[in-house]
């Protein structure tokens, strides 16, 4: 398992820090951008003071965020350091920004309201524990957020079989089906799971910290 962690991380690593630049041009970033308005209405219905983006990329869900909420403390992690230059570039010094990994998050246990991952869950080859360090710095009854790719049962079945082989150069792990999502949220102690399905393209799933 460890070598096949090491080889998702590397190839996602490799992939968005090429991509820094003009990641808005890519087919990701157009695909993210699609989610952003949904992601936000989550965001806003959520009361909090701290927020924590994972994989946050060049910072574009932060820049929305700090845009529409005041004296709240936002920090972001990103595996790609390209992706954390450009997100310091663009948010400057007063946002917390650190090249980090999603499994091992370098704050203390309680340090945020709010947990959000957009469009990065299926990068993450251990997906479980990220769900557990995610607990581990939400404050008792803090809330994420994980919006993510969603595929139909057949057309899912054959990209994770792809993304299972040898060929996969894009770092993606696996797309998740609700059920998994919700199975894993409930393995890792979270509670007052919702799932909501968005234009057949992506789901956003919101769930509560261990009280």
């Amino acid at each position: 398992m460890a070598n096949k962690t090491s080889f998702y991380k590397r190839k996602s690593k490799i992939y968005f820090d090429k991509r820094a630049g003009d990641f808005f041009n890519t087919w990701d970033g157009r695909f993210c951008l699609l989610m952003y308005e949904e992601v936000m209405q989550r965001i806003k219905a959520q009361p909090f003071r701290s927020i924590l983006d994972i994989g946050c990329g060049t910072g574009a869900v932060l820049t929305q965020v700090l845009s529409e909420c005041t004296d709240i403390q936002a920090c972001g992690v990103d595996l790609s350091h390209k992706m954390i230059e450009k997100a310091t570039e663009i948010l400057g010094p007063g946002v917390q920004l650190v090249v980090g990994d999603a499994d091992d998050l370098p704050w203390k246990n309680g340090s945020f309201d709010l947990v959000v991952c957009n469009s990065s869950f299926h990068h993450f080859p251990e997906p479980t524990r990220v769900l557990n360090e995610i607990n581990r710095v939400l404050k008792p009854g803090g809330r994420v957020i994980i919006a993510d790719p969603w595929w139909s049962r057949p057309k899912r079945f054959f990209i994770n079989l792809f993304l299972n082989s040898p060929f996969n150069y894009l770092g993606d792990v696996r797309i998740y089906s609700e059920v998994e999502t919700r199975e894993m949220l409930d393995r890792c102690h979270f509670s007052s799971i919702s799932w909501e399905l968005v234009d057949k393209k992506f789901f956003i799933a919101v769930a509560s910290a261990k009280g």
